[in-house]
């Protein structure tokens, strides 16, 4: 089992990086998308205003926010399977780990922002409150916006314990990489 879901984390890797493989500072070409929709010239700086508040649900409780950065319906592919949640469902999800876990900080090691996608390699880092002990779990996030708001993501995540060790963290969500 524990192979397996090596394979399929590999698999996430290899995709999120081939469709992902522009560099942040290349601007993307106007273009069509599947849908038959024209894709802007770029749209880096609506997608870092987006995370930009969508880290500070996760770090600030600033629930508000959650109608500007979700649409209606959230389509999500992660542990608990594909499933379509509201935003009101997913805004109690947080909330309900976010009191399990009152220092719970998703730290992002690297993103890219491409056409209506975003993905983020990242890690959860918060304190077991019965034991006291620093727990971490890292982790890939792939995004689909439309409307500007979050629609769909693919999340994967390594077991409890893990972490990125090869890089230091950003300091937000959106900054640059930290130069090595």
């Amino acid at each position: 089992m524990k192979r397996r879901g090596s394979a399929y984390f590999v698999l996430f890797l290899a995709l999120v990086g081939a469709g992902c493989s522009t560099s942040r500072s290349e601007q993307t070409p106007a273009g069509t998308d599947p849908r038959g929709e024209t894709l802007p010239m770029s749209n880096e700086p609506a997608l870092r205003e987006l995370f930009d508040k969508w880290e500070r649900v996760w770090h600030d409780g600033q629930y508000d926010l959650v109608t500007q950065c979700v649409q209606t319906n959230y389509i999500r592919h992660d542990e608990q399977g594909d499933r379509t949640v509201t935003r009101e469902a997913y805004a109690a999800e947080i909330t309900k780990l976010r009191q399990e876990r009152p220092d719970i900080r998703v730290v992002v090691y690297d993103h890219s922002f491409e056409g209506d996608r975003a993905w983020f390699r990242f890690a959860f880092k918060w304190t077991d409150t019965k034991s006291g002990e620093p727990q971490s779990r890292a982790g890939m996030q792939s995004y689909r916006i439309e409307g500007g708001k979050l629609a769909e993501t693919w999340l994967i995540l390594r077991p409890l314990g893990s972490a990125w060790t090869d890089t230091a963290a950003q300091e937000h969500w959106t900054s640059s990489p930290p130069i090595k």
